[in-house]
């Protein structure tokens, strides 16, 4: 094997030193977009099939004859937004109805927010997520409580006074080290933002202290938004705010387009009824993935991917310009080779196993010369390995979190594999096309052809 290796490299050297080099750009193209498809292709964790979103305007001073004229606009408003969640719930075909989706730190938002959790002396940092006591929360995402967890139909009714909170199974495993933490206790700040201090002269200002919750139920893993990639959460009660945003399940067996399409007209008259303009009406997919398109986060995955498809394109006409020159040398021996009784297939397996031992041994030479590179990047501390010179959209992780992405070997070796059969599969359909060509030809015309 060898010598037979040896042989070929003498014979293509040439060749061999391209594809090494392509190897290497290769790596830095198609990592990118490696990582971002993966990211992208995450499961959501909860039910999305069956979701819409409804976003409307309200005049906070319409009134209607039966209200109090006491009340405020903003009162007007809650009690608004309250009836029009009744009436949509009551439309054939909707099962829950969940309102107030406006903060950061609500599911489907782009932006996350975190806090500080504390046990006894470990102190980490959980995305926040936050929702409307009795509003349906759980119900209408599909959100999945463990087992020895309250319902999601009970976990929907913890108030902000009861200090009670929920986590995910990622946060039950990062904090406590097991999700059987139902009536645990751990202490949590604010916000990281409001833990933030300004210093005046020698006065510090606090924003915030820390108080003691109690774990209510953990539900299964989920991701707020198709950019967040984080899932040890911690989610609490708050007050209910006016949004205008509805978030609606569907019952089982109900398409969410064809809901729309269907229902949408009473959708908007139940608006109408309640003071609301219906200005957004879509899935939630839908929803989900104009979020992603309004932090930006989209156009990034497409330039990444636009980009990779473009070099697979010219490595692909690369690379069968470079074989074509390649087997045109060998015409004459491949008319040889007919003569003597070789078969097409025979020759054409030959030109395939001797380009695919060549690729296999650039590969492995420009992945190492990629690794040294690779390596001078990665930095080891308290909290785990960084690698600077590797893809990733994930700026804090706990352990918890992190897949093979966030770590070195894996993460090099994962992507070297796709670049190896991306370029195996370039070389092999490269060497094919033109090889069918040449051993189709006539025995007499192959051997005239210099």
């Amino acid at each position: 094997m060898k010598q037979i290796l040896n042989n070929i490299l003498n014979a293509n050297s040439w060749l061999f030193l391209e594809l090494v080099v392509i190897t290497i750009a290769a790596w830095v193209v198609f990592e990118p977009a490696i990582v971002n498809l993966y990211y992208r292709n995450l499961p959501l964790g909860y039910d999305a099939d069956r979701l819409f979103y409804v976003e409307s305007e309200t005049d906070p001073w319409a009134n209607k004859p039966e209200e109090d004229d006491s009340d405020s606009p903003y009162e007007r408003l809650l009690k608004h937004e309250n009836q029009m969640a009744r009436q949509l719930k009551a439309i054939e075909g909707v099962a829950s109805v969940y309102s107030d989706v406006s903060s950061a730190s609500d599911i489907g938002q782009s932006w996350s927010v975190f806090r500080k959790c504390c046990v006894g002396a470990d102190t980490l940092a959980l995305t926040n997520v936050s929702f409307v006591p009795d509003a349906q929360f759980f119900e209408t995402y599909g959100l999945m409580p463990l087992p020895g967890s309250p319902s999601a139909e009970e976990l929907s009714h913890i108030t902000k006074q009861e200090q009670k909170i929920v986590l995910t199974r990622s946060g039950a495993m990062a904090l406590f080290g097991t999700p059987d933490v139902v009536g645990c206790h751990l202490t949590i700040s604010p916000n990281l933002v409001d833990e933030m201090a300004v210093v005046m002269g020698n006065n510090t200002v606090n924003f915030g202290t820390f108080y003691e919750v109690t774990v209510a139920g953990v539900v299964e893993d989920f991701r707020k938004s198709l950019p967040a990639t984080l899932h040890s959460i911690i989610i609490m009660p708050r007050e209910h705010t006016f949004s205008g945003q509805y978030i609606i399940r569907l019952k089982p067996g109900i398409n969410a387009h064809r809901f729309i399409e269907e229902q949408g007209p009473e959708i908007i008259q139940v608006g109408r009824r309640n003071s609301q303009h219906i200005n957004r009406l879509m899935t939630f997919d839908d929803y989900l993935q104009q979020m992603e398109l309004d932090t930006g986060r989209t156009q990034e995955v497409n330039r990444r991917l636009m980009l990779a498809l473009f070099f697979l394109v010219n490595l692909m006409l690369a690379v069968i310009g470079t074989v074509w020159l390649h087997a045109k040398r060998h015409t004459e021996e491949c008319g040889v080779h007919r003569a003597f009784g070789a078969t097409k297939l025979r020759l054409l397996l030959g030109f395939l196993w001797r380009n695919a031992l060549l690729g296999t041994a650039a590969v492995i030479v420009g992945l190492i010369v990629y690794l040294n590179y690779a390596h001078s990047g990665l930095h080891v501390g308290e909290n785990g390995e960084y690698c600077e010179t590797f893809f990733t959209i994930q700026n804090y992780a706990l352990a918890s979190d992190k897949t093979w992405v966030d770590y070195f070997w894996p993460h090099f070796f994962v992507v070297s594999a796709v670049v190896y059969i991306i370029i195996l599969c370039t070389v092999l359909i490269g060497t094919a096309i033109p090889t069918v060509k040449i051993i189709g030809s006539k025995i007499t015309n192959a051997l005239r052809d210099e």
